[in-house]
């Protein structure tokens, strides 16, 4: 009787510590992603600027790239006399 009794006082304790060990790698995970979180909120400034920054560079190659492709090629004749032939 003492044996199972010692036995089941063991298993019991392996569980605790299965928990507690669970609990730990938890709370370190949220930790990390708290800790991830305040980062991104810390650096909101700059992350705007960034993306305000790519958004217009992103504008201005599309508007370049129309641009180039809305214009007529002109021979040798027509850039020499600058479009009057």
């Amino acid at each position: 009787m003492a044996g199972t009794s010692t036995a089941v006082v063991h298993s019991a304790a392996e569980r605790v510590q299965a928990g507690r060990q669970a609990v730990v790698a938890a709370s370190g995970q949220a930790v990390a992603f708290a800790k991830t979180a305040w980062t991104v909120i810390a650096q909101r400034k700059l992350l705007a600027a960034g993306v305000g920054a790519g958004l217009s560079a992103l504008g201005a190659t599309s508007y370049l790239a129309g641009h180039r492709a809305g214009r007529r090629t002109h021979g040798p004749i027509t850039r020499l006399t600058g479009g009057r032939i």
